[in-house]
This record gives C-alpha cells, structure tokens and sequence, in this order.
C-alpha cells in the first residue's frame, strides 16, 4: 500500500463518525437494492414453479404430428426430454350418477414427468393396459374404484342431432341430455394411480381425464400425436427458442382431420416462458424490468448524495493534508486516487454487509408473507428467497456504480488542489463583500448571534450548498416514496376495495311477509358479528339535461323527449343499520320526519370501466330536491333527496360497472311507504337481502341453513364470501408491508444522509467554534447561532425540496391516473411529517455537535485537523 493510502486509511480511522455514518447509508443502500433484485427473482421462480406444476416442464408442443414423423422431432440435437401424447377419446362411464361429467376423455402419454402429472397414490402407468386417474374423479364421480382395479371401458364417439343431421360433439362441449354416445371399441386397464393434473383437467368438458401409457415404439402412421418437449438449454436459447421450434415444426409433416400436409403449429408453455424471461410479448418483462429500474434509480439519487455529502463536506478540511502531498511530489493522479481508494474502502466493508442483511431480511419478510402471496397471486407453490448470482452481480456493479459517482466529482476537486490554495483555501472559501450581506432585520430581531450564523453559512459556500442539497434530496425522496404508496392504495383500493360482509342471503318471493318472516329470523343468529337487513326495488328516472354531471352526459345520451333515461335503486336498511350509517355520514336524523320518501343520496362512486377505474358523480341535484319514479308498479312515487353523501352505504360492494345506476337509501318506514303505493305485483320485485360479518363461519352456516329450509317457498339462496374477503385482506396486507417498508427504507437512507451531512459539517468546524470561543462568545450565543444555523438549513431546504416534491408527486400520479381516475390529492400527514422531521434531524444534529463541543478543549480543538 502506498503512502497517499495509508495516509488516507488513518484519516478515515481518525474521524470514525463520519466513515461510520457513511458506512451505514451505504449498507441501508445495498440492502435495498438485494431486496428488490431478490423480491423479483423470487417471484419470478414462485410463478416458473407453480406453471410447472400446473402445466408441466415443456416449454414447446408440437401439435398433430404424423406417427412417422415424430423421431425427426424427438431425434433433435437441441431436445432433451418429450412426451408423446395420443388422444385415445371418450369412455362412457356406465351406472354413474354424475349427469355433468358422464364419461373419461383418456389420452395416452410416454412421459407423464414432462406434462405436469403429480402422482398421489400408486405409480404412474407405463404402457397401454394401465390407467391411471384424476383425484377429481375419485372424489366426486360417485363410482368406487381404486388402485388395483380392473376396469373394462367402452370407448366411442359424441354427437347430437341438430336440425336433423348428426353432428359429432368436441372436446369443448357441454354435456346435454339428448346427445348420443356411439360405442367403436371396447379396452381393459388396470388403475395404477390416481394423479393430478390441473392445466389437463379442463381438456375435455363433459368428463374427468384420465391417464394411460404409450409405447413409443408402436406408433402408428397417418395418426396424429402430439409431441411436448424440453429444450436441453431453453433459457440458453432465449426468445430465439421461438425460431427454432418452427424450424423443427417445418421439417415434420401433419395429419389434421386424417389431411397430412406439411408442417405442423406449435403450441408454447407461455407462462413457464414468460417468467423464464422470454416471450415474444415484451410487455410484461417490459414492467418489471421497468419497476425495478425505478426503485433502483431512487435508491441511487438517495445513496449518491449521501456518499458524495461526506466526501465533498470533509474535502475542505482534507486540502490541507491533500497540499501538503502535493508539496512533496504528489501527482494529481495519486490525489484523485485518495478519494477513490477511500470509496473503495467503504465498498468493500459496506457491500458485503448490505448483501447479506437484505438477503436475511427479505428472507425473512418472504417467509412470513408467503401464505398471503399464495392466495394473492392464486398459486399452489409457496414463495421462496432466490438469490441468483447474476442478479447479486448486478447489485454489487449498481453499489460500485454509486461509489463511483459519489467520489467522482470530489476526487476531480481533490486533484486540483495545489499547496498554496490549500493553504488560503480559497477554492473552499471565495468570499466578496456583497457575498455575506445581511438584512439589518436579522440582527435586530434574532440578535448578532443569527446574524453571525447567517453569515457563516454564506461565506462557506460548499459546505451549505452541500447540506441543503442534502436536505431537500431527502425531503423529495421521502415525499416521492409517500405518495406512490398513497397513489398505489388508492388505486388498489379502487379496484380492490374490501368487502363488506363475509356471507349473504338473498329472498324473493310473491307473499312479502313470509320474506320479512325469514330475513327476520336470520337477524336474531347468534354467531354473526354484524348483521344487515337491506330490501330492494328498482325504478326509472328522467332526468333533465342540467341535473346531471358531465360524468353522465359523456357517458349517456339523450332520448328524443331531450331527457335522460337513469335507473334508481332504492335501497332500506334495517332500523339498527340505517341508525349507524346516518352517524357515519353526519346527518341529524330529524330529517326523516315527515309523510315523504326521504332518500340519502350516494352521488360518488368507483365505476369501472374496462380496466380503468375512475371516481364519478352522477346528478347535480341539490338537498330537498323532488326526483319521480317511472316505474309502472309504482306510479306517481317520489323521493325527497334530504341528504347527498360519497360515504359508502354497507350493503355496496367495491365498485359499480353501471354509471346509469343511482343509489338511494331509504329507511324501513319510508320503503314501506313506497311499497304501499305499489299494485300487488310489487312483491314480485323487491329483493332482500341479510349481509353477515362473522369469526364462526362454519358455525353461522350450521344456524342459517335450517332456518332457510323453514321457507321452500321462497327462492332464497347464499353467497358465501369469506374466502374471498380473506383474499382482499390478504392483497392488502402484503401491499401494505412492502410499499410501506420501501417509505421507511428510503426514510432511513434520508435520515442517515442528514445526519451525515450536519453533523460532519458541525464536525469539521469545532477549530471555528473554538476560535469563536476564544474571542469571547459565551456557550448560550453559541447554541443561538447554531440553532439559527439550523433553522435556515431547514426552511432552505424545504423552499427547495417542497415545490420539486410536488412535480415528483403529480407525475406518479399522472403515471397511475391512466388506469385509475382519481382526484389529486397529497400526502398532507407525510409532508408534515418531512417538515417536522427535517427540523428534528438538524436540531438532533447540533444538539450532538453542541454537545460534543462543550467536551473539547479550546487549544485542542485549534491543532486537531481530525473529527
């Protein structure tokens, strides 16, 4: 090792707070970058391992080959596993009491590893007398046969008589009653497993599959077959595993409909491809590739300017010794090394650190969350941590990447420093007479000491410059992070709003009473934790061109009579219910004095449409408003609008596809006053409805059903939601954990640079502090001066940071705005968080400085150059 780098080893050594600081911000930095590089590998390798097990290892099939063709195809150089399949045809199943599925639609295969067979019991079959089948038929066919068994099956063909002509039924019919099933041949198997098959289970409507061996060597010509094979090396190959499969499908002959001709279509295992990184759709790859991007270009600004405050920061106080070397034959080459050998120092201890406490913390945060990515993304494999090397290759190049950057412009600096201007340091302190003016206000209302604090931030240039740009970096990082967590929850929100209740009953029926008997009797069980009775009728409205929003007439048009046709659904809510609702909007319940239908209004909504989600108003009505209902049932009938709320009603579910549609509630006694006004067929057309909450699903189940058999006759039925509700609840949390975990990341990056950034500067002056006391300035001017000192760092800051911030916030937005409409709003309680935070910091900052000065000795201070 050199002299430059010895010397700049013990410089680093001297002042710990600083290299330690750094250190740390560095760590923080790389540990974020692991955890993203690994969240997406590790999702990647969750969905290649759950398309496995669905639809098997093949990444290409090779669609009606001719049986004489198919070794060109296995044959290949670039192959290393297949699967011959034949499609054998439908079993009648004799005796079966399953009127849906009536038969076995039976395929022959030479390899059931290559195509996604799991075996459960028993052993795979292995020629063409055994059988093997699907757990699906065992547990719900109704007929009792197992392993061992010996069944003899009759096979033929499906069809229909249409208009008087006998048309052959497919694999993607329906089972229907009046088909008929034609025997050809008859076959013995053995059954030597039952197996599952998740992405085959569906190949054939109106039956379960099943399972028998094939013999390659006994092939037949002419017949069609299908051949699904692995490449040896298919992520070598990459998307040119596209041009080679129809390079091979081109060399092969077909037979389609007993027709043979040349070249045969291939079919693609597009999911295990597309999270193997290849696809000849790009769009996916594009954004994941693009949000990882994103996130790293975050985290880069944030570790760039942390790095680069300490080295510009200490730089001043390093010209002396970077001067001297120069005196005595340092080169510029050698003083640009310093700074880059003391960045490499900090790499080499900050990157492996960083490495290894973000592949332990995401491991731990993906083990604990797995359960819940399950049912999110609806896969079967669990999520695992992945650290694949390219990726930590990617994340130590990114690391040395922001080392590089962050040392680059000081280490420029620190190879033009020549002995004389270390010595008058003018590079570091250029100072004009108009440069340190300041306002006679300061000194009159903050005292001289402000004044001194406000000049020396003006005559050190740099070291200002470089704290408040750490500041406002900070803030923009922060209030970024925030608002895409706000924008990405409002937007989740919108397309996956949590729903209301866990379990529902729905009644209709022509005898009224006996429906308010049931749902009655539905609100008095025991084991629901909420309960809510809603009834429910639908009218007409015609509404003018002035009482409705731009929201509607962009979407509607008017009728001949100049009007718009709207649907009204009018809904009650029990007394209890509709009680809470009235306090959870803020409405005083004397307005529901009177002889009229008073309705409450729900005039915004989500309305989805498509894929885009957007938040809409439907009528300009005002309160007190009178609006009629054009329902034949009903003439005459009227709604009071006595309030107007966008607060969600308990009954609505997430959002609404039909902007038409305008929701009134109403109380029990103000249905019932519209019903009276109703003809007798009015019963026909109310729909009730009991929505339940509760933590005994199976126990709530048990209590309702004996109660509905009480009323056959009326048409009641149950939804039942609670593993869907679990599912929402679950989307949520793991949304919640890593959008949030990013902010309080990035916090820390943010927090770690300002206090960096404060107190190496508070450091660095102690000789300037001493010198101050030596002249006279008692302890508490001092701490006046400093906190002044600080509080103009704070408010510069936020000056700078805040208007950049809000740009940062409103292009995210304007990024999720195209799928989901919503108002721009800011994450006010996270602003006033930064502002708070950056004033706590700094203060925090000086305080330790302040502190740590009163432990100094003057003289001391004046001779030590180290921190």
């Amino acid at each position: 090792m050199n002299i430059v780098n010895q010397l700049t080893l013990r410089y680093m050594k001297k002042n710990k707070s600083r290299t330690l600081v750094t250190i740390i911000g560095v760590v923080i930095s790389v540990a974020m970058l692991t955890a993203v590089f690994s969240i997406s590998s590790s999702f990647m390798d969750m969905m290649q391992r759950n398309a496995i097990a669905y639809a098997g290892k093949w990444q290409a099939a090779f669609l009606d080959v001719a049986g004489e063709d198919v070794a060109a195809i296995t044959n290949s150089e670039a192959i290393e596993r297949y699967d011959i399949d034949q499609k054998l045809g439908y079993a009648r199943l004799s005796n079966s009491p399953n009127s849906v599925r009536p038969y076995l639609y039976i395929t022959g295969h030479s390899n059931h590893d290559v195509i996604g067979v799991s075996l459960i019991d028993g052993r795979l079959p292995q020629n063409e007398k055994e059988l093997a089948l699907s757990s699906q038929f065992i547990q719900t066919v109704g007929v009792s046969w197992k392993v061992g068994d010996v069944v003899t099956l009759n096979f033929g063909n499906r069809s229909l008589n249409i208009d008087g002509e006998s048309e052959t039924l497919g694999t993607d019919y329906v089972y229907q009653s009046k088909e008929v099933f034609t025997p050809t041949k008859t076959k013995t198997y053995t059954i030597t497993g039952i197996i599952q098959a998740p992405d085959r289970e569906q190949e054939a409507m109106a039956a379960y599959r099943a399972f028998s061996g094939l013999s390659e060597g006994d092939l037949e010509e002419g017949f069609p077959y299908t051949v699904s094979v692995e490449y040896k090396d298919f992520k070598g190959l990459g998307n040119n595993i596209y041009e080679t499969s129809n390079t091979i499908a081109s060399k092969v002959s077909g037979v389609k409909d007993q027709v043979k001709s040349n070249g045969v279509k291939v079919k693609y295992n597009r999911d295990l491809l597309l999270y193997s990184g290849i696809s000849n759709d790009s769009h996916f790859l594009n954004t994941m590739y693009l949000a990882v991007l994103s996130v790293g270009i975050i985290i880069l600004i944030g570790s760039v300017s942390l790095i680069y405050n300490a080295f510009a920061i200490s730089l001043s106080e390093r010209s002396r010794t970077l001067g001297m070397l120069s005196s005595i034959g340092a080169t510029k080459q050698q003083k640009r090394a310093s700074v880059f050998f003391e960045a490499a120092v900090i790499g080499v201890i900050a990157i492996p650190v960083g490495l290894f406490f973000g592949s332990i913390g995401i491991g731990v945060t993906l083990h604990l969350l797995s359960p819940f990515i399950q049912k999110m993304f609806v896969v079967s494999e669990p999520m695992r941590l992945v650290i694949e090397p390219y990726s930590m290759i990617a994340v130590i190049l990114f690391s040395i990447l922001t080392l590089l950057i962050s040392a680059w412009f000081p280490a420029v600096r620190a190879s033009g420093i020549t002995p004389i201007t270390a010595i008058r340091q003018t590079k570091d302190i250029e100072i004009k007479g108009k440069d340190v003016r300041t306002s006679k206000m300061i000194r009159k209302l903050f005292g001289f000491e402000a004044e001194l604090g406000l000049k020396n931030l003006k005559r050190n240039k740099h070291h200002y410059r470089s704290t408040v740009f750490s500041l406002a970096i900070s803030v923009i990082l922060y209030l970024a992070a925030s608002s895409f967590s706000l924008y990405m929850d409002k937007s989740y929100n919108m397309a996956q709003a949590p729903l209301p209740y866990d379990l529902s009953v729905y009644a209709r029926g022509a005898d009224l009473e006996r429906v308010r008997s049931l749902t009655n009797e539905l609100m008095s069980v025991q084991n629901a934790t909420t309960k809510v009775k809603t009834q429910h009728i639908g009218a007409g409205l015609l509404l003018n061109e002035n009482e409705v929003t731009t929201d509607i007439s962009s979407r509607h048009t008017l009728d001949s009579e100049g009007k718009y046709f709207m649907t009204a659904n009018i809904v009650s809510l029990d007394e209890a219910s509709f009680a809470a609702y009235l306090q959870f909007v803020g409405i005083d319940a004397k307005k529901w004095k009177g002889d009229e239908i008073s309705a409450i209004l729900v005039n915004r909504f989500t309305l989805k449409e498509e894929h885009n989600f957007t938040d809409i108003t439907q009528l300009t009505v005002q309160e007190g408003s009178e609006i009629p209902l054009t329902n034949t049932l009903i003439e005459g009938a009227k709604v009071r609008i006595a309030s107007i709320t966008d607060k969600r009603p308990p009954f609505m579910l997430r959002y609404q596809e039909d902007a038409l549609s305008v929701t009134f509630v109403v109380s029990e006694r103000d249905f019932d006053k519209l019903r009276e006004r109703g003809n007798e067929e009015l019963s026909e057309q109310i729909f009730s409805e009991v929505q339940f909450t509760t933590e005994q699903s199976a126990a709530l189940e048990n209590e309702i059903n004996p109660i509905m058999n009480r009323y056959p006759d009326l048409h009641v039925y149950t939804t039942n939601l609670i593993e869907e509700r679990q599912d929402s609840m679950n989307r949520a949390t793991v949304i919640s954990v890593f959008l949030y975990g990013f902010v309080v990341l990035i916090g820390l990056i943010c927090m770690a640079n300002i206090i960096n950034t404060i107190s190496t500067g508070m450091a660095l002056r102690k000789r300037e502090f001493a010198m101050l006391a030596s002249i006279g300035m008692t302890p508490k001017g001092m701490k006046k001066m400093l906190r002044f000192e600080g509080f103009f760092y704070g408010m510069k800051s936020l000056i700078y940071g805040l208007p950049i911030s809000l740009c940062v916030m409103f292009f995210i937005y304007k990024s999720l705005s195209r799928n989901f409409e919503f108002a721009f709003s800011l994450p006010w309680a996270d602003i006033f968080i930064a502002g708070i935070g950056v004033f706590f910091i700094v203060g925090t900052s000086i305080l330790y400085a302040t502190r740590k000065h009163k432990e100094q000795n003057i003289v001391e201070s004046l001779k030590n150059e180290n921190i």
